[in-house]
């Protein structure tokens, strides 16, 4: 049964959606907290292709999956409308709590992550098109310039909707509901009101408009609104009113609220920003190139930058040359060394092949991509693109620079600094300052901005849990034992789900000590966003869970210190875990740990070589796979 069908499925048999007060799910089972458990059809979901066994315990009615329950979940979730969802027992993967500069970063990257790959594309599509029109190969008037430039732009333009939809789906809501908003933003109207200047008012109250085309964070902003709104009104309003009046009274609240509030906050913000950067260049322009230049992408992903708009055209009409652009092009130079720098040093192929692309768009002049895709989930690059931007803003004041015109970014604004009486200071400027930001950036992200995670070999499975490659007949792998303490049978083990064997053979250890070791050699695949457990796949194709104690994903990732993510490449006895047993045991939770072949089935035999019950010390031989 495709996950799709599993998931609907699932839900109709745990009593619909109606049934479902809570949903999270750990690296093998979708836990569900339903509001009556008898209402569950639990021999109908024990026999559905996919799923291994129901367990019900601690309040939860657990339906294990294995391998796929990423995937399941996420066609649950989706089916649901995103409604009643959970937070997965949120904790950090790193091992320790992470500051609201992180966490506010992660949940940008997470919206923004679906539709990287869109934006290189899109990105890619406008470059090629300022190429084509640079040589004049094609006209701004003719057909296939327009169409194409519509594919090109198009994603840009309408970024409101798209990134609302994803945004609402983080925020655990209804997608729709923020895309809908979205577009209210980009409504010809509003955008043709905003452009003539013109003054509206909401019920008499004064409404001050912004350019929303190319924003993220108003409708970000809004999405996260809409899905506290959502789910009160859920809960306030009778199950016959929900499905009309609770999107009826969400995008009134949120999108009226939106108008009224974040133009404003925008406008002012954005002014008080320009006025204050003029201010220092008339103090400096050197200073100012330094401040700007390293802090413009910052600027613009705030959506901070339009009030910059007029000060541009205000110098281009009255001086006929504008130095502020000027200052910023170096910083678009700057994310393409970034990229560079993460593009040379990683030998992750995923990794790579979002650089690459995001290097080559940036350097076009569309650096979404590269900042969505690389310099901000990293952190560390986009400060060395900072870095390098604010020394090319510099060198670009201090050589006097002017643009002459507007144009595209990146290659594609060269010509807009040359000076219709001849070359000048200002192309060198823009040569000598894009060539040492992007040089720059890319010495300083290779050298000190990224960790390379060392690459997942092709034949392991993807960080969603895939299934390997089986091993071909008569190959032997050898499993050796992880943490130190006592062996006892699977049948032994207080969880159903493991005891029946269910989710396949193996053992499990009553731990004596804090340290959890890499059993063999072979890739990370899975880690349990509560830190809990940790899924592995041999260099041969056997794939092994470790699950740190029974219903530790409760614990939301406390006990538990990770070594090592998804994808990492790790060597037999290599630390992966420290865990805290007695808080574990403090918080009267059983601290017995399955070590499971989650694949036995495309095994010969799964053979325990340890006796049981006995003592067993870290890298002792427990298990032979044929």
């Amino acid at each position: 049964m495709d996950s799709q069908k599993l998931a609907g499925e699932i839900i109709r048999n745990v009593g619909g959606r109606s049934n479902i007060s809570h949903l999270e799910h750990c690296v093998t089972r979708l836990r569900f907290t339903l509001k009556d458990e008898s209402a569950a059809q639990t021999d109908t979901i024990n026999n559905l292709d996919g799923v291994m066994t129901v367990v019900k315990s601690g309040g939860q009615y657990q339906v294990v999956i294995g391998n796929k329950v990423k995937e399941v979940y996420k066609e649950v979730t989706d089916q649901l409308g995103g409604a009643v969802l959970s937070n997965d027992a949120e904790a950090a993967p790193s091992g320790k709590k992470k500051n609201a500069f992180n966490r506010f970063v992660d949940v940008i990257v997470g919206i923004i992550s679906p539709i990287i790959g869109l934006l290189a594309a899109a990105g890619i599509i406008k470059g090629m098109l300022g190429l084509a029109t640079a040589l004049d190969w094609l006209a701004a008037t003719d057909g296939t310039y327009i169409l194409l430039n519509a594919l090109g732009d198009g994603l840009f333009y309408f970024m409101p909707i798209i990134v609302g939809f994803s945004a609402g789906r983080k925020f655990n809501g209804n997608p729709f509901i923020p895309a809908a908003i979205g577009a209210a933003l980009v409504y010809p109207a509003v955008i043709t009101a905003y452009n003539a200047g013109d003054s509206l008012t909401f019920a008499g109250i004064p409404v001050v408009l912004a350019s929303y085309t190319s924003s993220l964070f108003p409708i970000i902003l809004a999405a996260w609104v809409a899905a506290k709104l959502e789910r009160w009104f859920e809960r306030k309003l009778p199950a016959s009113l929900r499905l009309f009046f609770v999107p009826l009274f969400t995008i009134l609240i949120t999108g009226i609220l939106t108008f009224l509030l974040v133009g404003p906050v925008l406008t002012e913000a954005s002014s008080l920003l320009a006025d204050a950067t003029m201010w220092i260049y008339n103090l400096s322009p050197v200073v100012a190139g330094v401040v700007l230049g390293g802090l413009w992408q910052l600027i613009v992903i705030f959506g901070l930058h339009y009030a910059f708009i007029p000060v541009l055209i205000n110098n281009i009409t009255t001086l006929q040359y504008d130095p502020v652009n000027a200052i910023l092009s170096a910083s678009v130079f700057a994310q393409v060394g970034a990229a560079l720098g993460v593009f040379l040093k990683s030998r992750n192929a995923k990794v790579r092949s979002i650089a690459g692309p995001a290097a080559i768009s940036a350097f076009m002049g569309v650096t979404e991509p590269a900042i969505y895709g690389i310099s901000l989930p990293y952190k560390k690059p986009f400060v060395m693109a900072g870095i390098a931007g604010a020394v090319g803003g510099g060198i670009t004041a201090a050589m006097s620079a002017k643009m002459f015109g507007f144009g595209g970014g990146g290659i594609f604004a060269a010509p807009m600094f040359i000076n219709p009486a001849g070359l000048d200071n200002s192309f060198y400027a823009y040569v000598i300052a894009s060539a040492v930001a992007v040089v720059i950036a890319a010495v300083l992200t290779y050298l000190f901005g990224f960790k390379d995670k060392q690459e997942t070999p092709a034949a392991a499975p993807a960080a969603s849990g895939a299934s390997s490659t089986a091993p071909a007949a008569g190959t032997k792998t050898q499993v050796y034992n992880s943490i130190q303490g006592t062996i006892i049978p699977l049948s032994e083990v207080p969880d159903e789900a493991f005891a029946s064997g269910a989710m396949g053979s193996g053992y499990a250890v009553i731990p004596a000590d804090n340290k959890v070791y890499a059993p063999f050699d072979g890739t990370v695949v899975t880690v349990a966003n509560s830190r809990h457990a940790v899924a592995m796949v041999s260099d041969d194709g056997v794939e092994l869970l470790i699950h740190m104690g029974i219903n530790t994903v409760k614990l939301k990732g406390a006990p538990f210190e990770l070594k090592v993510q998804e994808n990492d490449v790790v060597q037999k006895g290599q630390l992966l875990a420290i865990v805290d047993w007695n808080m574990i045991r403090d918080n009267q939770f059983e601290v017995t740990t399955p070590v499971i072949v989650t694949n036995t089935a495309e095994h010969e035999s799964v053979e325990l070589k340890a006796d049981r019950s006995s003592e067993v010390k870290i890298g002792e031989l427990v298990l032979s796979i044929r």
